[in-house]
């Protein structure tokens, strides 16, 4: 499933690249900070953009948590602003970062969840602090807010258990605009991996409802892959409700 924070960022980290649905690759630039606040930018091709998100591959990694700035040429109805100028800026915070294999070259898969116009003004205090979601905004991209400790691999206990639940994919006001029945491959506090036939993209917003377990809660999708056997999995991240894991089997459980 996925990778968390001790006060967590994202619930997944995954060893497969996102199955990008937009036929147009876009060009965009990549800016941030060092670990010795020496600023950096880089050109970065985006294979998967949504209003919220996007994905895309560069030289440089990052790491989940940090903050970095775009700037591309994303379509006037993807945008939350800027909609008449040529360039489209926002920040974003690193929700995977992927090594991918190369025969003599180092590529990262990368996928940040839009936070705004501008940096948070702690960001400007510590380039070097590191964020977590906490919510949205009314414009309807990512609330964040600073993490309280460092990454780590998988706070949470991961319960591998098919459970039916729906996905729907919500608007910023948290209105349902499509959805598909779906079934969790795993489950814990903070999120999940599903199985689901809904076309969403990273960064989108979906609400995962789980009737046998009483549940209904926001999340945002971090990745997508296709499975082995062909179906295509979704790892979610919750960001309003903690699910019941109290309800399931603890001889399920994995670390």
């Amino acid at each position: 499933m996925s990778a968390t924070q001790t006060e967590p960022i994202v619930e997944i980290i995954s060893e497969d690249i996102i199955d990008d649905s937009q036929p147009t690759v876009l060009n965009a630039v990549v800016k941030s900070k060092s670990k010795d606040s020496e600023s950096w930018k880089e050109v970065a091709d985006v294979v998967s953009y949504s209003p919220t998100g996007a994905g895309f591959y560069m030289a440089r990694q990052v790491s989940p948590g940090q903050l970095i700035s775009l700037m591309l040429p994303l379509p006037a109805e993807m945008r939350c602003y800027d909609h008449d100028k040529e360039f489209y800026r926002v920040w974003g915070v690193v929700q995977f970062c992927q090594k991918q294999n190369g025969d003599d070259y180092e590529l990262y898969h990368i996928g940040v969840a839009f936070t705004g116009k501008n940096a948070p003004p702690s960001y400007n205090e510590d380039p070097e602090r590191h964020f977590r979601i906490c919510g949205m905004n009314t414009d309807g991209l990512w609330k964040i807010e600073p993490a309280k400790a460092a990454f780590k691999i998988r706070r949470d206990v991961r319960f591998w258990q098919s459970i039916e639940c729906y996905v729907a994919l919500v608007d910023k006001e948290k209105k349902s605009l499509s959805g598909a029945k779906s079934v969790t491959e795993n489950v814990s506090k903070s999120g999940a991996a599903v199985f689901s036939t809904l076309d969403v993209n990273v960064g989108d917003r979906v609400k995962l409802i789980c009737e046998p377990h009483d549940y209904s809660g926001l999340a945002i999708v971090c990745n997508r892959q296709n499975a082995k056997d062909g179906r295509m999995r979704l790892h979610l991240n919750f960001v309003d409700a903690k699910f019941p894991v109290e309800n399931l089997k603890l001889v399920e459980a994995k670390n």
